[in-house]
């Protein structure tokens, strides 16, 4: 290959450099850093060698989470009582709960929990993270620490927390309203309060992943957007609904997706406080499914309905992430 006018090739500078005086000062070796050795084995056909240590975490997730996942999914299509061989039902089982009397029921209480849960999320954390984000330095630290503790918190130590609180007659809640001289109602005993008596447990439901969510989102704002809008004279309250929602449309995509699955999944609160109770008031497809199950011993009739939820959830992700799509144009 005919070489351009001036250019050396690596020959001519080990001859140069060998053809110095004895004594003359010899160039000095830099060490090649950790990094750029990784980067240069992963060139040289390393990478088998990182296949083989991430092997066993694989190997690990696949057994305990997708295997189990998977496994449910085809158990759905079989009668298994736990002990005796599955017998191929078909899909008998999802039509055995479809058409069950307490199916519409639990549909609409978990629509009715899972929309509560999103619009309590999404009011309540969001409007947190603001407050934190534009109060002092020194008042944000504090404000943030004690907003984040309680996530560490036990589920379990909230609920019976809760409980005590909601106890008819005898918790803090009722003894405030009777000193008030005001009703006392038996929030988890009454079918018509017994649903908002289970999205009341953790008010006022800030300390939660969605507010760290929330608050990463609006602490890497454009600064440059924030400044024009300043300039331009846009109010705290104007700011929000101009600039800082439409920015923040993929922390609320994330937050949404979220916060719906775990409302559809966390049943253990019913478990714990009313069991489905009173009659059906709060008795929702999880609990179903937990209690034909590991109550019942219908552990294919448990899985025909976990599937039923799976596929319910990956529909609500689907759409919620395509209804909130970033907008551009």
């Amino acid at each position: 290959m005919k070489r351009m006018p001036g250019a050396t090739s690596e020959a001519d500078t080990l001859d140069e450099y060998r053809s110095l005086p004895s004594d003359a000062p010899r160039p000095v070796r830099r060490e090649v850093p950790r990094r750029v050795i990784v980067m240069r084995a992963l060139r040289h056909g390393h990478r088998p060698v990182l296949g083989v240590l991430l092997l066993p975490s694989m190997l690990l997730i696949g057994i305990f989470s997708y295997y189990p996942a998977v496994r449910s999914l085809i158990g759905g299509f079989y009668a298994w009582n736990g002990f005796s061989a599955p017998t191929y039902a078909g899909l008998s089982q999802f039509r055995q709960y479809v058409t069950s009397p307490n199916f519409t029921t639990e549909v609409k209480n978990v629509a009715i929990l899972t929309g509560g849960a999103i619009l309590i999320t999404l009011v309540s954390q969001f409007t947190a993270a603001e407050v934190v984000t534009h109060m002092p330095r020194r008042s944000a630290t504090i404000a943030r620490y004690v907003l984040v503790l309680p996530i560490v918190l036990p589920p379990l130590v909230l609920i019976e927390v809760w409980a005590y609180l909601l106890e008819p007659h005898a918790g803090l809640v009722d003894e405030v309203l009777g000193a008030l001289k005001l009703p006392q109602p038996t929030w988890f005993s009454d079918p018509h309060l017994a649903l908002i008596s289970i999205l009341l447990i953790g008010f006022p439901w800030i300390s939660n992943l969605g507010f760290l969510i929330f608050l990463g989102g609006l602490q890497n704002l454009p600064k440059e957007i924030l400044d024009a809008g300043r300039i331009d004279g846009v109010g705290p309250i104007r700011r929000v609904f101009t600039i800082d929602i439409p920015l923040l449309i993929p922390q609320f995509r994330i937050v949404v997706v979220l916060s719906g699955i775990y409302a559809v999944q966390n049943f253990v609160p019913i478990l714990l406080l009313t069991n489905g109770g009173p009659g059906t008031a709060t008795l929702v497809p999880g609990l179903d499914m937990y209690q034909s199950a590991f109550q019942s011993d219908q552990y294919g009739y448990g899985m025909a309905i976990g599937t039923l939820l799976f596929l319910a959830m990956l529909v609500f992700t689907l759409v919620a992430m395509r209804a909130l799509r970033p907008r551009t144009g």
